[in-house]
C-alpha cells in the first residue's frame, strides 16, 4: 500500500482507537504505529476525556460497547468536535445502529467486523485524505473570507473618495456651466464665429462632464444595492422612469408604449434606473423619424420574470453584443451620438444586483430587444 506522503515538518495524523477489547486496541495500534500516530481507549467516557485535551483527526469506535454504545458516542462528539473524522466498526447484524450512526453521527465509513487489516489501513487512509481536503478547503475559505473583507473596506473607501471627488467636482463646474451659459444668454450675435463656437464647445463639454459625474456616481451607488425583498409595482416604477424622460420624448417625438409589467421584489430606486436607461438608449440610438419604444413582460424561468425593452433604433452588429454592457464601452462615437458609455454598465449591475440576467438580441438597421429577469413578488 502506498503511504499518503506528508510534508517535512508535518506532524503525523492522529488516530483514536476506541473499543472495549483491550487486545483489539492493542491490534490496530500496532497495524498503524509506523504511519499514525495512535491512541487507545477501552470505554467511550475514556475517549471523551482524552478528546477534551488531545487533537484527532480520525476516531475509529466499536459499536458494542458498555455503557455507551459506537453510535451514541459520535453523536456525542459530532458537535463537539466536527472535524474529526469518524469510522464505526459494526457486525453486519447491526445495521440499524449503523442507520442511526449515519444520521445522528454523520460517520465517513463503516467497516464490518471482523476487519481485514487492508481494509483498515485503507479506510483510515482515506479518512485522512478526506480531513486533509477539509483543511485544506477551510484554510481557502478563510483566505477568501479574509479577502472579501479587505475588498469590502476597500470598496467602501473607493465608494468614499467618489462621493468626495464628485461633491468636489460638480461645484466648479456648475459655476462654469452658470458663467457660459450667462456669457451665451449676454453676448450672443455680438460674438465673432470663433469666440461663439468655442463658448459652445465650453458649453458641451460642460454637460458631458456633468452627465459623466452623474452616471459614474450612479454606478458606484448600484455596486452597494442590499437585499431585494420589497415588494415594487413595475408599472409604477415605468411611469416613474417615463417622467424622468418627458422633456427627451417630447423634444425627439419619440414613442413609449409601457405593456402590463408584474410586481416584482427589489429597490424601486434602482429599478427606475434600470428603466430609465433602457428607454432612453432606445431613443438615443435612433435614426427613425419616429423612435418607439416598448416594454412589456413575458413569461420567465420559475421564481422569475422577464422584462422586454424592444425599440427600432439603430442596433448593432453581433460581435458588439458581448461588450456593450461593460464601463465606457460604446459602439458608436459620441460625435454620432451623445451619451457617457455608462447608461448599460448600470443596467446590467441593476440586474445582477437583483440576482437576474440581462442580454440583449440585435441587428443592424433592426432595432435591439434587452432582456432581463428579476425575482417574482408572492
Amino acid at each position: 500500500m502506498t503511504a499518503t506522503a506528508q510534508p517535512e515538518g508535518a506532524r503525523r495524523a492522529r488516530i483514536l482507537v476506541v473499543d472495549d477489547e483491550h487486545q483489539t486496541v492493542k491490534a490496530v495500534k500496532y497495524l498503524l504505529r509506523r504511519r499514525y500516530e495512535v491512541l487507545g481507549a477501552t470505554r467511550a467516557e475514556e475517549a471523551l476525556e482524552l478528546l477534551t485535551h488531545t487533537s484527532v483527526d480520525v476516531v475509529l469506535c466499536d459499536q458494542r460497547m458498555p455503557g455507551m454504545t459506537g453510535d451514541q458516542f459520535f453523536t456525542r462528539i459530532a458537535e463537539e468536535y466536527a472535524d474529526t473524522v469518524r469510522i464505526l466498526i459494526t457486525a453486519y447484524s447491526d445495521m440499524d445502529a449503523l442507520v442511526r450512526s449515519v444520521n445522528r453521527g454523520r460517520i465517513f465509513a463503516y467497516l464490518p467486523k471482523p476487519w481485514h487489516a487492508e481494509e483498515l489501513e485503507r479506510v483510515v487512509e482515506k479518512a485522512i485524505i478526506y480531513r486533509q481536503e477539509c483543511e485544506m478547503c477551510r484554510s481557502r475559505l478563510d483566505r477568501l473570507r479574509l479577502i472579501n473583507e479587505r475588498l469590502e473596506r476597500t470598496n467602501e473607501d473607493l465608494r468614499s473618495f467618489s462621493h468626495m471627488v464628485a461633491h468636489d467636482l460638480k461645484e466648479p463646474l456648475r459655476t462654469i456651466s452658470a458663467f457660459t451659459e450667462v456669457l451665451d444668454t449676454d453676448y450672443r450675435g455680438t460674438l465673432d464665429g470663433q469666440a461663439q463656437f468655442y463658448l459652445d464647445r465650453i458649453a458641451r463639454c460642460s454637460s458631458h462632464l456633468q452627465s459623466l459625474i452623474d452616471d459614474l456616481t450612479q454606478l458606484g451607488e448600484v455596486q452597494h444595492t442590499g437585499p431585494m425583498t420589497e415588494a415594487v409595482v413595475l408599472q409604477d416604477v415605468a411611469a416613474e422612469a417615463l417622467s424622468l424622460l418627458h422633456a427627451r420624448i417630447l423634444s425627439t417625438g419619440a414613442e413609449v408604449v409601457i405593456r402590463p409589467l408584474p410586481v416584482v421584489l427589489g429597490d424601486a430606486q434602482r429599478l427606475v434606473l434600470l428603466l430609465q436607461n433602457l428607454i432612453s438608449n432606445g431613443i438615443k440610438f435612433n435614426d427613425k423619424e419616429v423612435p418607439r419604444v416598448e416594454v412589456d413582460a413575458i413569461e420567465g424561468p420559475a421564481g422569475f420574470a422577464t422584462i422586454r425593452v424592444r425599440d427600432n433604433g439603430i442596433g448593432m452588429p453581433m460581435e458588439g453584443r458581448g461588450r456593450i454592457f461593460e464601463a465606457f464601452e460604446r459602439m458608436h462615437s459620441r460625435s454620432e451620438f451623445d451619451g457617457t458609455g455608462l447608461g448599460l454598465a448600470i443596467a446590467r449591475r441593476v440586474v445582477e444586483n437583483h440576482g437576474g440576467i440581462i442580454n440583449v438580441d440585435s441587428q443592424p438597421g433592426l432595432g435591439s430587444t434587452f432582456e432581463f429577469t428579476l425575482p417574482v413578488a408572492g
